[in-house]
């Protein structure tokens, strides 16, 4: 997986290429042990700036809980984490876009949207500003009012599962984008 305008290039693991995706070709995710890693680097690091990422996906499989779309570092991790997961909600019946954010002020959470698992491409962000985060999924937005403060760690960035397994997308994914 290449970035487009940095050096922040990633490896695959049993991830399909070449799928029809939603700008171009896009990246085929198995459910069970495809994953994308970025090793560290203080470009993925957002501080205490504003900070935005965006994943197109298409999958029509609901996640047994969740499904871990992007993510750099675990609740665990010193220094804050972010991410990004499809979460199983409304009784087994849908997936809905989830965006967390722990930072050196609070920890803050974002669940909302329609149901994502229908088929159909979904453009979904995540942002966190100096007063709130939010998801915006396909073009509607849901905030929470929060400061977070500074997030910085030394944590891989992995792409469609956790860094050490677990929590496997299965869908496709295309044009994941990361910007301060």
């Amino acid at each position: 997986m290449r970035d487009s305008v940095g050096a922040n290039n990633g490896t695959l693991k049993n991830v399909a290429l070449g799928k029809s995706g939603f700008l171009h070709s896009a990246y085929g995710f198995n459910g069970s042990s495809s994953i994308v890693t970025v090793p560290s680097s203080s470009a993925l690091n957002p501080g205490s700036a504003d900070f935005s990422f965006l994943v197109h996906v298409k999958f029509s499989k609901l996640p047994p809980t969740d499904y871990d779309l992007l993510r750099k570092g675990l609740s665990s991790t010193a220094g804050g984490d972010y991410k990004l997961e499809i979460l199983l909600r409304d009784s087994g019946r849908t997936g809905k876009a989830s965006c967390q954010f722990r930072g050196s002020r609070a920890s803050a959470t974002k669940t909302a949207g329609p149901n994502l698992a229908n088929g159909a491409w979904h453009e979904i962000t995540c942002s966190k500003q100096a007063d709130n985060v939010s998801v915006t999924v396909d073009g509607v937005s849901y905030a929470k009012s929060v400061s977070i403060g500074s997030i910085s760690n030394s944590a891989l960035l992995t792409i469609g599962a956790k860094s050490g397994g677990g929590d496997w997308y299965n869908g496709l994914m295309d044009e994941v984008r990361l910007s301060k």
